[in-house]
């Protein structure tokens, strides 16, 4: 998917709960804070030192970066997660 469709998507999917994989087949969950020209920001939960930055980023700037050239699907999970 090109990366003008990825920030279409991320701008529609803006503060609401998120699974992100990317081509690397690493997977993010969480809210979708901000997107801009080459990231979207992830706020993540988690245990930290564990499969995500977890609760180190919460308050701090916009979240966890994730290039979106890197994205291969971004799917809204709601209150699923």
């Amino acid at each position: 998917m090109a990366c003008e469709a990825i920030h279409e998507q991320c701008r529609n999917l803006l503060n609401q709960s998120v699974e992100i994989r990317c081509h690397d087949g690493s997977v993010h969950r969480g809210v979708l804070t901000h997107v801009d020209g080459r990231n979207a920001y992830l706020q993540m939960s988690g245990d930290p030192g564990l499969d995500s930055p977890g609760l180190f980023l919460w308050g701090w700037g916009w979240g966890f970066p994730i290039a979106l050239a890197s994205i291969a699907t971004i799917l809204a999970i709601g209150f699923f997660w």
